[in-house]
């Protein structure tokens, strides 16, 4: 891994995944996956069973469901569900969904510190936008990149490199700030330190094994943090 040198004028970057790390949507997601269970006259299913899967995407979620049930999913009616899920949820993104505690604090205490806030998720670009403009939470993010943004997403390094460019960052004054493992490793691929969100979605041993650093809530997540952690990284070379 090469570390990067900053760009002479680049301001300091937090780049924030957001299902599990930024955003509480598992309430929403399960919601949808409910719904579209319903149609095939499945049992639902509960918040605490989606809730390790909800940062990894409706097939995921789906996958696990009919693996519950002991049902067999086929690709067509994969699709079919795929379909009813995203329909459903785009029309109910932000019923139940709210920042986690300390979130929006954290976003203000950074900005107030000269730092740009971007967002890298694996949600499509349009419904991580319109999950942000609902929650009033778009305008403090100078970029916001999904799945489909870039040529490949996370755990790509193009996903990260491609929105610390958009955000005009360097990758050497970047950080990622995640809650699983794809967030981890895209951040390790890009060559950037992350901050690992312990109490999010699928912060499993592999991603705590990844991270530069492992946050217990938002308190934690401060300016200077982050540059200490920037300073041990071009310490070590």
């Amino acid at each position: 891994m090469t570390v990067s040198k900053a760009a002479p004028d680049a301001p300091p970057l937090a780049i924030f995944d957001l299902d599990g790390t930024l955003v509480d949507t598992a309430p929403d997601l399960t919601g949808s996956l409910n719904h579209c269970l319903a149609q095939r006259a499945m049992a639902p299913v509960t918040l605490d069973m989606v809730r390790p899967y909800a940062g990894h995407g409706s097939r995921a979620m789906l996958t696990a469901a009919y693996g519950w049930a002991a049902r067999d999913l086929g690709e067509d009616e994969l699709e079919e569900q795929v379909a009813c899920f995203l329909s459903f949820y785009e029309a109910n993104i932000a019923r139940h969904s709210l920042p986690f505690p300390g979130a929006v604090d954290a976003l203000d205490r950074l900005r107030d510190a000269g730092f740009v806030l971007a967002v890298c998720t694996n949600k499509s670009e349009r419904l991580a936008r319109l999950l942000l403009d609902s929650l009033g939470l778009s305008a403090r993010f100078e970029a916001i990149s999904g799945f489909d943004t870039f040529a490949a997403r996370k755990p790509d390094a193009i996903h990260v490199t491609g929105t610390i460019e958009q955000a005009g960052g360097s990758p050497a004054r970047s950080v990622m700030i995640g809650d699983t493992r794809t967030d981890t490793s895209a951040a390790l691929n890009a060559g950037i330190p992350s901050i690992l969100m312990g109490f999010g979605y699928d912060a499993n041993a592999q991603a705590r094994a990844e991270a530069t650093h492992i946050a217990d809530d938002y308190a934690a997540v401060t300016p200077e943090l982050v540059h200490k952690l920037w300073h041990e990284r071009a310490i070590a070379g």
